[in-house]
């Protein structure tokens, strides 16, 4: 059957036949009566509808999150503790803010005394200063926004390292080697495990958080981490991630931290990812319980979901972060449709349990776009929201853990359905002009619900809530404005095949 003789057969199905008129799906064999959803007619779409491929849902997705690096360890020793408050609801409190659930906690490696040359907040103290020398008071700044996001609602928390101490490494500084090789000494792969490790005993047995997952790499094939660098970074081989993942694996067993494992590699990108998993022997693997990446570039999404599901291992999509493709502006939309874009690409193809940003605050003095809320690090007494805070809002404040993910035949839409509180959402990026959006929706009833909610973020709005759209038996019309982000939330639906 041609494309345009599938539309008129489609077409044709929601003509009103009357009051007893039942609706039969193309190809699903699904009948529906048409008053079950509270409305009289249906919609006549003016085009193609997009639509909802429930085959390809997937319903383990366990939430949203940010890094604590570098942000916490500035604002976290802010002295306006009713600001730091704030701050901490707009990016966790699920009523106030985001709502982030997950929580990236960085085990600092503290640079040498004698550099000192890092970006603001990024000098993130260490526990172990010296060889043999522990410091349980460190990272106060930190530990406290930790503790603030968990007490709003934050139930996932993952530790990981940027670099190792810088006294255990070749260089003598945290930032990389002097030609961006390999960094931690030969002679030190026992103890940075155990550094690691006794970090998470100590969090667990002092201060009763248990981190699940603990990844002792960041972004290590990459070779851009030179000594004089801004911030933590070590280069690791692909034979020298094995060897630290199967001693922080083993350290974790002989300390009898049941409640944390290994996650790695946290590679920049995506093929990274898929290239070093690989080349690691079975005992790498086996030590692993979770894959990270991040997605910042590459294209095997595809490969990276099916090598995770191959080896039976849990996909996050631990890191991602935008904002520099325009001079500093707050009302910058560009970098809000940079990261739509990457979460509708990232959960439908790659469909990670965890998608989780960079930093959720930036230094307002870094001059760029980067982050959902701008601080004054330096003052340390300010801070506003971003477009991309409102954009991320788009997804975070009604795509919730647990919620069924719903890939669509469309690139510009995403829909996630959630039973337990029978909520729909579909969300539309429009970085072109003004139009219209439909979405065939025939597989849902509606019980009572004759319109749904709608929320719009673009130059003009900060996801304010507009006029609630009509609901038809068939499905739903939007609006959506010119560069923008739009939600649509429906309320009391069921999903016919349950």
């Amino acid at each position: 059957m041609s494309r345009d003789q599938h539309r008129s057969r489609r077409r044709r199905s929601y003509i009103l036949m009357g009051a007893a008129l039942v609706v039969l799906l193309a190809g699903g064999g699904i009948v529906l009566n048409q008053f079950a959803n509270g409305q009289s007619k249906p919609l006549a779409f003016e085009g193609e509808p997009v639509n909802l491929k429930l085959e390809q849902s997937y319903d383990h997705f366990e939430g949203w999150g940010t890094s604590l690096a570098w942000w916490a360890n500035n604002m976290g020793e802010w002295k306006d503790q009713a600001k730091v408050d704030e701050v901490m609801d707009l990016v966790f409190d699920p009523a106030k803010g985001l709502g982030l659930n997950i929580v990236r906690y960085n085990i600092g490696g503290e640079e040498n005394p004698e550099m000192k040359a890092l970006r603001p907040g990024g000098d993130v103290p260490g526990f172990q200063p010296e060889p043999g020398e522990w410091d349980w008071e460190a990272d106060a700044g930190q530990r406290a926004v930790l503790k603030g996001a968990l007490e709003r609602g934050a139930d996932i928390a993952e530790a990981f390292s940027n670099s190792p101490p810088y006294w255990m490494t070749i260089s003598g500084s945290v930032t990389g080697a002097v030609d961006g090789s390999n960094n931690l000494q030969e002679d030190q792969y026992d103890a940075f495990a155990d550094y690691l490790t006794e970090v998470v005993r100590h969090y667990r047995d002092e201060w009763g958080i248990t981190f699940r997952t603990l990844d002792p790499l960041n972004e290590p094939s990459s070779d851009w981490w030179k000594k004089g660098n801004m911030q933590e970074g070590s280069h690791f081989s692909n034979d020298k991630q094995a060897e630290i993942i199967k001693k922080v694996a083993a350290s974790l067993q002989s300390k009898g931290l049941d409640g944390t494992v290994v996650s790695a590699a946290d590679d920049n990108s995506i093929d990274e990812t898929v290239f070093n998993f690989s080349l690691y022997d079975q005992d790498t693997l086996d030590a692993i319980s979770q894959i990270n990446t991040h997605s910042y570039n590459g294209s095997k999404m595809e490969e990276l979901r099916e090598l995770a599901k191959k080896h039976g291992k849990k996909l996050w999509m631990s890191e991602y972060g935008t904002g520099g493709s325009e001079p500093h502006s707050h009302d910058d939309m560009t970098s809000v449709q940079e990261l739509a874009e990457r979460v509708m690409f990232d959960l439908k193809v790659m469909q990670p349990s965890a998608w989780v940003y960079w930093q959720a605050v930036e230094d307002e003095g870094a001059n760029n776009n980067w982050g959902f809320i701008h601080a004054d690090f330096a003052a340390q007494d300010s801070y506003e929201l971003t477009k991309q805070y409102y954009g991320m809002a788009q997804f975070t404040k009604f795509i919730r853990p647990g919620a069924t993910i719903i890939p669509t035949d469309d690139g510009r839409t995403l829909a996630a359905y959630d039973k337990t509180s029978q909520r729909l959402v579909l969300v539309i990026r429009n970085e072109l002009s003004a139009g219209k959006t439909s979405f065939a929706l025939e597989p849902f009833t509606y019980g009572n619900s004759t319109t749904a909610q709608v929320y719009q973020t673009s130059p003009d709005l900060d996801m304010q809530q507009l006029e609630d759209v009509k609901v038809y038996s068939n499905g739903i019309e939007v609006n959506t404005a010119e560069n923008s982000i739009t939600t649509v939330v429906l309320e009391g639906v069921t999903l016919q095949s349950q």
